[in-house]
């Protein structure tokens, strides 16, 4: 089978909520580059041996363990079948090689199953201030918009993002618990495995620099992926950057205090995490994320309670656990008819 149509693939990793999307549809410009067009959920969990279901639930996880011949094959000749270039055409065999852009939040568990598939890939590491990334996963549990799992098994409910090992221990805790969670063992996993690669399989950047200074950043990321930054490129990054298409709310400055409290309660237990984090962006001469709880910033109790009235869910189950994680019941608490 010729699917050996694959030259140094690109793949991003972050934790979800990240701005991943943003990266993506920002380098998807490129007249160099191929994607699939969107997220690799179906080509990947499509084999039954990877799907969630052949593994009891237990996360999105991937190991090399789980590498097999017929699935390298398979799984090359599926992502190779669904490539469009930045002007959507399909491709040909006559293309020859391609560089391929892939972006996909559960990658952050599937790095070494994914080098092993693509053994000259190389990886992007996206981060972003703790405090605005839980914030941004506990927005996105809340809309509703992001449920990977409706009824997940033992959970009671449903589940949104990613599904990390060892989540059952969460059942019954707090929203931001379960948040934090996510962040914390989507950035250690990441780190575990980009670790033990050579440094130059993968680069590192902050959503900040990328909001802030797009035209540099992309530049800089270009020169690592070895691709032209090209006109079009240029041009998306000139102007000001569009929103994501998953974006919830408008973006806004320190959006996240809404969620003061609740972040705070948690923060003590991402401290190591922030830490090795910050170690390695260092590396990088890119600014390290903030560590220091910001006291000064608390928001006025009004503020908090007028945005937790703005909150509201769509297409939650009245019986399910309401997604604002309070425990209650969706029709006993944002689902009461006002």
């Amino acid at each position: 089978m010729n699917n050996h149509c694959f030259d140094r693939p690109i793949i991003i990793l972050s934790a979800p909520r990240s701005g991943s999307t943003l990266l993506f549809e920002i380098l998807s410009k490129s007249r160099s580059l191929w994607t699939i067009g969107g997220e690799s959920h179906a080509i990947i969990e499509g084999h039954k041996a990877l799907n969630i279901t052949s593994k009891n639930f237990d996360s999105n996880a991937l190991e090399e363990s789980d590498w097999t011949e017929e699935l390298h094959d398979s799984l090359r000749q599926g992502f190779k079948a669904q490539l469009r270039d930045s002007k959507n055409n399909e491709y040909t065999d006559e293309v020859g090689p391609v560089r391929f852009l892939e972006k996909t939040p559960k990658n952050s568990l599937r790095i070494d199953f994914l080098n092993k598939i693509f053994p000259d890939a190389l990886f992007i590491y996206l981060v972003r201030e703790p405090k605005e990334n839980i914030s941004s996963i506990m927005q996105a549990w809340r809309s509703g918009r992001f449920r990977t799992y409706p009824m997940l098994p033992g959970w009671g409910g449903d589940w949104s993002l990613l599904l990390p090992k060892n989540w059952r221990a969460l059942k019954g805790k707090p929203l931001e618990n379960v948040a934090s969670f996510q962040w914390l063992q989507a950035n250690e996993s990441i780190m575990n495995s980009l670790l033990e690669l050579p440094d130059e399989k993968w680069h590192m950047l902050s959503y900040r620099d990328l909001v802030d200074s797009p035209y540099e950043t992309v530049s800089s990321l270009t020169e690592f992926c070895q691709i032209p930054f090209d006109d079009e490129l240029k041009k998306i990054c000139g102007d000001a950057l569009p929103h994501s298409r998953y974006t919830v709310s408008p973006p806004a400055t320190n959006k996240w205090l809404q969620n003061y409290d609740a972040i705070k309660s948690i923060w003590p237990s991402l401290q190591s995490c922030i830490d090795k984090m910050n170690r390695q962006l260092n590396k990088f001469s890119i600014a390290q994320l903030d560590k220091e709880w910001p006291n000064n910033q608390r928001p006025s109790v009004a503020l908090s309670k007028e945005k937790e009235s703005e909150t509201t869910y769509t297409g939650v189950s009245r019986n399910a656990p309401c997604p604002c994680g309070s425990q209650k019941r969706f029709k006993h608490c944002h689902g009461l008819t006002r």
